[in-house]
């Protein structure tokens, strides 16, 4: 079996506890921090889901070499900045979607993943649907 994907989750509230209850489920997905600005509130899911390390600022998960992706749950105008730190930091990205506030926002994410060598992934869910395939074919 292979090693497991150490994740790290930016955002704790309604769509982050959502990813969080998802990743649950994904065999080889091991959170290992969240970052929240409210504190509290991120102790309180990291007891719940057995989730070790805590931080009220995203760039201290960031310096984390042990984590090799970060899950982006923030407010869309966020996820530019966030995003560009992550993949500067050597992380592979899964963001929520919309890819950002701005065309040029999402334009400076994706030249920055792809300059970096990793991936950036915007969270879709009916990308890989059986009406999005058929609509495909």
């Amino acid at each position: 079996m292979a090693e497991p994907v150490r994740i790290g989750v930016i955002g704790v509230g309604q769509i982050g506890k959502h990813h969080l209850d998802n990743y649950s489920r994904i065999p080889g997905a091991e959170i290992v921090a969240v970052a929240d600005i409210n504190e509290a509130e991120a102790q309180r899911v990291a007891d719940l889901h057995g989730i070790p390390a805590v931080y009220t600022r995203f760039a201290d998960l960031l310096q984390r070499d042990d984590i090799q992706a970060v899950d982006v749950a923030l407010h869309n105008n966020l996820h530019m900045p966030v995003t560009v730190a992550a993949l500067q930091a050597g992380k592979h990205v899964y963001c929520e979607k919309p890819m950002a506030g701005s065309y040029r926002d999402a334009e400076t994410m994706w030249h920055t993943a792809q300059s970096a060598g990793l991936k950036l992934s915007i969270q879709l869910n009916l990308l890989f649907s059986d009406e999005t395939k058929a609509a495909r074919a």
